[in-house]
């Protein structure tokens, strides 16, 4: 009888968490960086809304953990996480920071708590991203008639809330931008299209507004994939438009490409390059401090480029399962690519890659603009997988009774 009950206690806990806390935390992880005041906020509601309760969830279901298991974006993860952990054993400092270990916990909740959500509450999904799209948006609005009112020549918008830099933000932009040229792509609804039309615009605008050409790049990169895997004529008229609306912007503001040059980019890179032949295959470690001089009159941490920042910390062995996962998921995304929320997991995760090559170069963080780049729309395409094959054993049993 104690037992029947304390099962029956574990399960309502468990179907709160997942129906009402879970749905929360990823709205807030969605769209708190528009309204919170940083990014320590942030990681606060994440792991209380999120990254927590997705662990307690796994303790009281440790048979999601053989779930989570079989799907190879997790098991890749997993592995990175694995071996970036034990990179803190030859990291340079005398006493390394063991502590440094929660912080890959983080994303890997992240995977585990979408991958439960999208099991038992798979209908959530949709209504979390289009309320995150609109929260989002009205943000981005405000943010752009203030930087209109007081503009002068060379600013560049940064925006309110967590954001800090012109660069960062624009991966916020750039990914709700990527949202709605989806909806516009997908919707058979005539008022959704007359509304994610001008939304899409205003996320392009403020992405131009930022002055930052990566995620320029990265934009193109998404438009071609979106028009590999969406093969119809509104794909190929709305991602037209939208190269057209760009070409022409730039032309009218030339400097938004030109002024800046190459932002020392190939410096960086060699630089980077060189300190990663001191130790190729194991890495530096991931506590490990990268300092780069190019001549500005501070000092960089980071390469700016994804691939290289993991090569530096966790070498060429961390970059196989870390270029696994993302390889895995276009891979899989593709195969998959008549489901429409697979191809907006997939753009968001090409925009991510498209970014990343100029930008960032941490292996692992805490809750930030880059999760938005690529861990995020993994967590989703690994959810999506799981949900989809745990549908799939389920129609099989059906007819098979």
């Amino acid at each position: 009888m104690q037992s029947n009950r304390l099962t029956s206690a574990s399960n309502r806990i468990f179907d709160f968490l997942c129906q009402w806390v879970l749905p929360l935390g990823l709205l807030i992880l969605l769209s708190g960086m528009f309204y919170l005041k940083s990014r320590s906020t942030l990681a606060s509601f994440y792991l209380g809304l999120f990254g927590i309760p997705s662990l307690l969830m796994l303790c009281l279901r440790p048979r999601e953990i053989k779930t989570l298991l079989m799907e190879p974006i997790i098991v890749g993860f997993l592995a990175l996480c694995i071996w970036v952990c034990l990179s803190l054993l030859w990291s340079p400092p005398e006493n390394p920071d063991f502590g440094l270990m929660k912080i890959p916990l983080q994303p890997l909740m992240l995977f585990a708590g979408c991958a439960m959500l999208l099991q038992y509450r798979g209908e959530a999904l949709k209504p979390l991203l289009f309320c995150a799209a609109i929260i989002a948006l009205i943000a981005t609005i405000s943010y752009l008639v203030l930087f209109i009112s007081t503009y002068a020549p060379g600013k560049r918008m940064v925006g309110g809330g967590a954001f800090t830099n012109p660069l960062l933000s624009s991966h916020l932009f750039g990914f709700f931008c990527i949202y709605w040229l989806h909806t516009c792509i997908t919707s058979r609804r005539l008022s959704v299209l007359w509304f994610s039309v001008p939304a899409m615009a205003v996320m392009l605008a403020a992405v131009l507004a930022t002055g930052s050409r990566t995620p320029l790049v990265a934009l193109a990169l998404s438009i071609v994939w979106l028009g590999v895997v969406s093969r119809n004529r509104r794909a190929l008229a709305l991602i037209t438009g939208m190269l057209l609306c760009s070409a022409a912007i730039l032309l009218l503001f030339p400097e938004i490409l030109g002024d800046r040059g190459s932002s020392y980019r190939p410096q960086i890179w060699q630089i980077a390059i060189t300190r990663i032949a001191e130790h190729p295959w194991i890495g530096h470690g991931y506590d490990a401090e990268l300092s780069i001089d190019v001549g500005l009159g501070y000092l960089l941490a980071e390469p700016h480029n994804f691939a290289l920042g993991v090569l530096y910390y966790v070498g060429i062995i961390g970059m196989i399962p870390w270029a696994f996962v993302l390889l895995w998921g276009l891979f899989s995304s593709y195969r998959q690519r008549f489901q429409p929320l697979f191809v907006l997991a997939s753009s968001l995760l090409v925009y991510g890659i498209g970014a990343g090559l100029t930008e960032g170069g941490a292996v692992l963080t805490r809750p930030r603009e880059h999760w938005f780049l690529l861990w995020i729309p993994l967590a989703l395409i690994a959810a999506l997988s799981i949900a989809n094959r745990r549908q799939q054993l389920a129609k099989d049993k059906q007819a098979q009774i």
